[in-house]
């Protein structure tokens, strides 16, 4: 075939061809052409890379040495991240701070980020950093000082030592669009009247209160994104601030909020993860594209508490589900399942519950024992999805429930359920036990125009010693089970392969569940 596309290089021009045969000279010599380009041009160069990949050069020859520092001085963008704190001890990483800190010389930053811990030794060194971010009018600021927890989801450090308390003069800084903290603490009172063009706030593991939160509500007019992750002192949320542009909001773990009231127009995107409030009212969430409710079942099966309690808490997550009909893509996990399926006779809804715009529904199994198979065929029994075309099912890591069968018969009871608009079906930590089977198998019989099953098996190595069946004998006992789409792709494959086509939407709540060990 003849090579004929043309491209210019260094102003002459060249096949693909020609540039393949000198490749392959080059290499031969060992000769090093990047290198011996001018040094404005490698200059140019390192200006348009991550200044940790830009930093990494330092090595590479006698040329490259300290042309990062080049990068350095004019970046718009201070990333002391994880890659960097992880390799140096407390002193080394706060001395390399600051001295590349004393390199810098442009006027403006862009974004600014650090990791590190809130060591008392350093706090002072952590202040003067965000001063000269605000000096320098950084537009994106992200201080996570979660480095050393021992438990992350409820913020305790290993050496016991207190969240950072904010310096005052971040609340001087007018060009601020979007403030992430993490174990930061606020000083009362605040005054937000600088913070008029934030858009984006993201809190983790901070002190803030009912009365703070209410103060960036009203001052913020332009925020359109929250989130709220293990900020304890929290005992109400109350998103009632009229005119307000919030499109995104994020609740995670905030384990003392008793009442969540929402009346936001223009929200489209929703995330609840953790313990369900007791009183929850949606208002207005008229705009609402996709949602996802979370709470982790087996937290509260181990929990002493009175059974008026559950009885109320049980309920609302029932009509929680009531108050997302319009939604386009859903994620919840098997405690909703569960609870709907408990309070099916004894509900002020109409059932089914008729999903008229779903698209895209993903589901969290915390395990899959017999109770959770019936909770799962009981759902779409009770809940009608009639466009819906993506199916995620992530189901639990190990078999490690008393009730859960690994092989054998499968159950007699059967999905009453038709999907005549699924497309794609993707199952994560498939094992192959008889309830996973007997899932796949409702699956495929009711999914009559069904495209593509993607099942994703965990290496053997991972199994926890449960004797995961081998992926080829999975796959023959899959292509054999009777699909009511013949044209139906099934794909089985190990985490790590790509199917990125194939991810949920959701892919990140996925992994949020999985790591924070809901599962």
């Amino acid at each position: 075939m003849v090579d004929f596309v043309e491209i210019s290089v260094l102003g002459r021009e060249v096949s693909h061809s020609q540039i393949r045969q000198e490749e392959k000279e080059t290499m031969g010599r060992g000769e090093d052409r990047i290198s011996c380009l001018p040094e404005s041009v490698l200059q140019s160069i390192l200006t348009m890379m991550p200044l940790k990949s830009a930093i990494r050069t330092d090595v590479l020859s006698k040329k490259w040495r300290n042309l990062w520092k080049y990068s350095l001085s004019t970046a718009t963008e201070l990333d002391f991240g994880q890659d960097l704190v992880n390799n140096l001890s407390a002193i080394e990483f706060v001395e390399t701070v600051n001295r590349y800190l004393s390199l810098h010389v442009c006027k403006k930053l862009e974004r600014f980020h650090v990791f590190f811990s809130p060591f008392d030794l350093f706090a002072s060194d952590i202040q003067r950093w965000i001063s000269y971010a605000i000096g320098k009018g950084v537009r994106y600021l992200d201080i996570d000082l979660s480095q050393g927890f021992k438990y992350k989801k409820f913020g305790e450090f290993t050496h016991g030592r207190s969240p950072f308390e904010l310096p005052s003069s971040l609340f001087d800084c007018d060009s601020l669009i979007d403030l992430s903290l993490c174990c930061c603490n606020f000083n009362t009172p605040l005054n937000l009247s600088h913070f008029g063009g934030l858009q984006s706030l993201s809190l983790s593991h901070s002190n803030i209160s009912e009365e703070m939160l209410q103060s960036f509500l009203t001052v913020c007019s332009l925020l359109e994104s929250l989130s709220l992750r293990s900020c304890q002192q929290l005992g109400a949320i109350s998103i009632m601030v009229p005119n307000l542009k919030l499109k995104r909001l994020i609740i995670r773990d905030c384990r003392s909020v008793d009442l969540l009231v929402i009346n936001a127009p223009k929200l489209q995107s929703f995330h609840y993860f953790g313990r369900l409030c007791i009183q929850t009212q949606f208002l207005n969430i008229s705009s609402l594209k996709d949602a996802s409710i979370c709470s982790n079942i087996r937290y509260w099966r181990n929990m002493s508490l009175l059974s008026d309690i559950l009885y109320v808490l049980n309920r609302r997550n029932v009509s929680i589900l009531s108050d997302l009909l319009h939604v386009q893509i859903l994620t919840l996990c098997s405690g909703a399942l569960m609870h709907l399926n408990e309070f099916e006779g004894n509900l002020d809804i109409d059932l089914p519950l008729k999903y008229q715009n779903l698209r895209e529904l993903q589901l969290l199994m915390n395990s899959m024992t017999n109770e959770d198979l019936t909770c799962f065929y009981k759902f779409f029994y009770l809940c009608s999805f009639p466009f819906v075309e993506k199916l995620c099912i992530q189901l639990p890591k190990h078999i490690d429930y008393p009730n859960e069968e690994k092989y054998g018969g499968w159950m007699s009871l059967k999905c009453n359920t038709t999907f005549d608009r699924l497309k794609v079906i993707k199952i994560t930590n498939f094992k192959g036990s008889s309830n996973e089977m007997s899932l796949v198998s409702s699956l495929l019989q009711k999914a009559a125009v069904l495209e593509t099953l993607v099942l994703v098996i965990r290496p053997a190595k991972e199994s926890n010693g449960e004797g995961i069946l081998d992926w080829r004998i999975l796959k023959g006992e899959v292509l054999l089970l009777q699909k009511a789409s013949p044209t139906a792709q099934i794909i089985l494959h190990e985490f790590g392969e790509d199917d990125d086509g194939l991810n949920s939407t959701h892919l990140e709540i996925y992994n949020y569940y999985n790591n924070e060990n809901f599962l």
